[in-house]
């Protein structure tokens, strides 16, 4: 399914919302107001899509549907939660007090009901913005050896600009962002990959040697990516 990104050349600095309906009239209402209000908004009306968007793009939160054409808002915020903490505000038809409950038990951060007030709305996000810090902030890494620019994808080694495959690039933002902990093969395995991959540690391991040959300067004696034998990796921070 296809998506809309509007102004990103003109809005690299400011915060990302992706909106999940299919209601396409809902959708531009939303679009407008929150263009407004100065964010950057990516859309689409399918969940699944929804899932890689958030894998890919890294949206700073996500205003989510619960009945979509696929596989409902519910799914999708479970999926999520295997592999990011991007705050979640489901906006739904769906008013029972058991909605509500299973929705905040499947991952949401919040939870607004149709027909709602654009103010509240504004308002909800605000908070969760606040909340929680943006996932796109610029990271560094390695002593200030390596930094990450979430929003134009550039990543720089000793004042260098790498040059980094889409999946290259997504392993070492996840390390990144948790600088300094081990992150276990299976975590990053479904969070970069899929739940689909979750075991496949000699797949992990290849992209590691490509990641070390281009940070590294010796690949054999990694001083920023390192192993942690039998668990996982860690970027020093």
């Amino acid at each position: 399914m296809a998506f809309h990104d509007f102004g990103v050349s003109a809005m690299e600095q400011q915060q990302t919302i992706l909106v999940v309906d299919d209601d396409n009239g809902l959708q531009e209402l939303v679009r407008v107001r929150l263009e407004q209000e100065g964010y950057r908004v990516l859309q689409t009306i399918s969940g699944l899509e929804a899932i890689k968007m958030i894998r890919q793009q890294r949206p700073d939160l996500v205003i989510l549907d619960i009945m979509l054409p696929d596989i409902d808002g519910l799914t999708v915020c479970q999926r999520v939660r295997e592999f990011a903490a991007t705050p979640i505000l489901m906006l739904t038809a769906k008013t029972a007090p058991q909605d509500i409950i299973t929705g905040l038990d499947q991952g949401a951060d919040d939870y607004l009901t149709k027909p709602f007030n654009y103010d509240e709305l504004l308002a909800r996000i605000r908070t969760l913005l606040r909340r929680i810090p943006s996932v796109n902030r610029s990271i560094s890494a390695g002593n200030g050896v390596l930094s990450i620019d979430p929003r134009k994808r550039e990543v720089r080694v000793r004042g260098e600009l790498i040059d980094l495959t889409p999946t290259e690039y997504q392993l070492l933002q996840v390390l990144a962002e948790n600088a300094g902990a081990v992150v276990t093969h299976e975590q990053l395995l479904r969070t970069v990959w899929g739940s689909e991959q979750a075991r496949d540690n000699d797949y992990l391991k290849v992209y590691i040697w490509h990641l070390r040959r281009k940070i590294e300067l010796d690949p054999r004696q990694p001083q920023l990516l390192l192993t942690e034998w039998g668990v996982g990796y860690r970027l020093v921070p």
